[in-house]
């Protein structure tokens, strides 16, 4: 249970409540909660087992934090990313 709370809390920014509303800040929370689940079943499903347990902050940053060029060239679109990423 405690991981579970310190993985909300840091890759998912639940320590931090926006409103005075309990509807707005029980909205907000349901939400996280659904992004947290989506994340989960996106690393049970698509993820080699290498990456598997990472948390949320490990995986935004070696799957979305990577810089790269987005390239038109002979009618396709590519995504070049740097050398350093083996993905």
């Amino acid at each position: 249970m405690e991981n579970f709370i310190k993985e909300a809390k840091n890759g998912f920014a639940c320590h931090k409540m926006s409103s005075t509303a309990f509807e707005t800040n029980a909205v907000k929370l349901q939400l996280a909660m659904l992004a947290y689940n989506f994340n989960n079943w996106f690393r049970q499903l698509c993820l080699p087992e290498k990456l598997k347990p990472s948390r949320m902050e490990t995986l935004r940053t070696k799957l979305i934090k990577i810089a790269g060029k987005l390239i038109y060239s002979g009618r396709y679109w590519t995504w070049k990313l740097c050398s350093s990423c083996v993905y």
